[in-house]
């Protein structure tokens, strides 16, 4: 463990980690001491006091579990941050390491146990199970050492997607036929990337309805199970029609923070007919796959391989009728199909295959029309945006864009903001992206002023409090069209009112959480205050500016974003001369720096992404 990780320093006090968060990172303490500390009904009991060598906040990691205690520094200390990755690889590959690290878990869990019976508390109690509530929980879950032991946290491949039994299915039959034809085509198509197990159990959550509440709890539990079982996917389902078909549903370990073409969600249900043959066992594998989100390299690497071998076999199932569907089961199979068509499109960057889910889905709005099935409608109305979308970012027409905002539109007229106000902000938030875009490539006019609209219809449902993330989010993007439009109209008050959502976005966008994106907001707010300093030529203003794009600039470095930190330099560069100029003019006026200053602008998307989709769902 000697080899990577970044250095960290604390002040005396300070706190590495609260007891309760998620495990994010082990520590190795460099210089210095820790003190891990437990809370309890008779206040914080101290546990252990770690010294210069000693490494903590290993066993979360481990696990998979929160913190089971709270680590503050005692004195200045300095850290070595170890990634989850690195720890865990050095144990699967180190004897030696493996054995220190148990070793040393075994004597800090005894003296754990010493402490807290001292102070009256057990750490092996339990509060009892309360008869009234339903299991959450699957049926089994490795423990502690086989987790620390096993390779590759006990995984057989690259994606390990669960199947659990479904609800309506007494014998589970239709579960065991699904399984080993999912196992098969696994095999044979999936190689070492596909491995499918069973998690022998229902789903806890036995609620089909579509409401945004249900969707959550899908999404939680699953998430929780996903956990549980080092699974990357989780499908589940219902028997229905006396058997003749099944109701399926998947949900993600690591879902998007956005979504792209293809991806599916706890609402994206998929209807098939429960007897599988040589056209819908492919079928059934195709779809699963296409719910798939790489969340490493080696997984992303094998994704465009994995779907178009899959599609392939997949696609004689669209010239398929079955007999057990009816028109909204129908549309819904066939949506499965557009989604593998549009995922395989996303990950091989291949538009033949955007094109042909984009047929798909207009045929499903088509056949959807003629029957019911509103809320589906706007289903597909939000997949074919998304698929029109990445066409037009691998070169497509700029029809293509025009026509993502419209079914977005229509999406949202289905989405009311009434019942489903988060996907109805969701939706306005992308509006307002590709309004600005469309501003950007000098489509329309009037883009700018609807992209702001947009933004402060998201912002009338996400708040700093109870969604963070995309109320930043909204925040940052709102705060570059009023700086563009602003800038384009010679609107000062517009520029203010630019900077201001700046602030806005950084109180919630942290440098430790999320350094891209509050380096991101940083440099819009110079951009903003740089531009407000040109026409008040306040010197104070252009300090800010001064101190905003240097906060931006040295995250691009510590991160290597090369291109950002030339951009951003120039830029910085620009507003130190105008600050020391601005310097002896305070109490003066001087008509001759009149000069306006164009700001070189970036797109900083493609560094931010990655960042954003890492980030969980609030």
């Amino acid at each position: 463990m000697s080899d990577g990780g970044t250095i960290k320093k604390f002040k005396n006090g300070d706190i590495i980690f609260n007891e309760g968060e998620a495990s994010g990172a082990a520590y190795v303490i460099i210089k210095g001491a820790v003190e891990l500390t437990k809370n309890s009904k008779h206040g914080a009991v101290r546990l252990a006091n770690l010294k210069s060598g000693e490494l903590f906040g290993e066993m979360g990691i481990i696990d998979a579990s929160p913190r089971s205690a709270t680590a503050r520094a005692v004195g200045s200390a300095t850290l070595k941050e170890i990634q989850p990755e690195n720890l865990l690889k050095g144990i699967q590959t180190d004897p030696d390491l493996s054995s220190k690290v148990m070793s040393k878990l075994v004597e800090r869990l005894r003296a754990a146990d010493e402490m807290l019976a001292k102070a009256g508390i057990s750490s092996k109690t339990a509060a009892p199970p309360d008869p009234t509530k339903p299991a959450t929980s699957p049926a089994k879950k490795k423990g502690f050492f086989s987790r620390l032991f096993s390779a590759d946290k006990g995984r057989q491949a690259t994606f390990e997607i669960l199947l659990a039994d479904f609800h309506d299915d007494p014998d589970n039959q239709i579960t065991s036929a699904f399984y080993e034809s999912l196992k098969t085509l696994a095999q044979r198509l999936g190689g070492a990337h596909i491995s499918i197990r069973r998690t022998e159990s229902p789903f806890a959550l036995n609620d089909f309805n579509d409401s945004p509440m249900v969707w959550g709890q899908m999404k939680s539990t699953a998430q929780r199970w996903l956990n549980e079982l080092d699974g990357d996917l989780l499908v589940w389902g219902q028997a229905r029609n006396n058997a003749q078909t099944v109701h399926l549903r998947l949900a993600q370990l690591h879902p998007l923070r956005h979504e792209r073409a293809g991806s599916i969600l706890p609402c994206d249900g998929i209807d098939m007919p429960s007897e599988l043959d040589d056209i819908l066992a492919p079928y059934l594998y195709g779809v699963v796959l296409a719910a798939l989100i790489p969340s490493n390299k080696t997984q992303l690497e094998c994704m465009d391989s994995l779907l178009e071998s899959a599609l392939n076999d997949a696609r004689p199932a669209l010239q398929k009728r079955m007999r057990e569907l009816k028109t909204p089961q129908q549309a819904r199979f066939e949506t499965g199909l557009a989604n593998l068509m549009a995922s395989c499109g996303y990950f091989t960057k291949k538009t033949v295959y955007l094109k042909e889910a984009e047929e798909t889905y207009l045929k499903v709005l088509r056949a959807i029309r003629r029957g019911s099935g509103d809320l589906w409608e706007g289903i597909v109305h939000r997949h074919l945006a998304y698929t029109q979308n990445s066409w037009f970012e691998m070169g497509g027409e700029k029809n293509l864009l025009e026509a993502s905002i419209e079914s977005l539109r229509e999406a949202s007229r289905v989405f009311e903001k009434s019942a489903f106000p988060t996907e109805w902000a969701d939706l306005q938030a992308m509006i307002g992206q590709l309004l600005y875009k469309k501003d950007q490539i000098g489509d329309d006019d009037n883009a700018l002023q609807e992209s702001i609209s947009a933004y402060q219809n998201a912002l009338q449902v996400f708040t700093a409090s109870a969604t963070p993330q995309r109320w930043g989010e909204a925040k940052h993007h709102l705060a570059r069209a009023l700086q563009l439009l602003g800038s384009q109209r010679g609107d000062l008050d517009m520029i203010a009112r630019s900077a201001e959502a700046c602030r806005e976005a950084l109180a919630v966008r942290s440098k430790t959480h999320t350094p891209m994106l509050w380096a991101a907001t940083q440099n819009n707010l110079g951009s903003a205050l740089f531009m407000l300093c040109q026409k008040t030529r306040k010197p104070e203003t252009a300090d800010a500016a001064v101190k905003a794009f240097q906060a931006a600039l040295d995250v691009y470095e510590a991160r290597k974003a090369t291109k950002l930190a030339q951009v951003t330099q120039k830029n910085l560069s620009r507003a130190q001369e105008v600050a020391i100029d601005l310097g002896p003019l305070l109490g003066t006026q001087n008509s001759t720096e009149t000069e306006n200053f164009t700001l070189e602008d970036f797109d900083d998307s493609a560094e931010t992404a990655a960042e954003e989709n890492s980030l969980r769902e609030e």
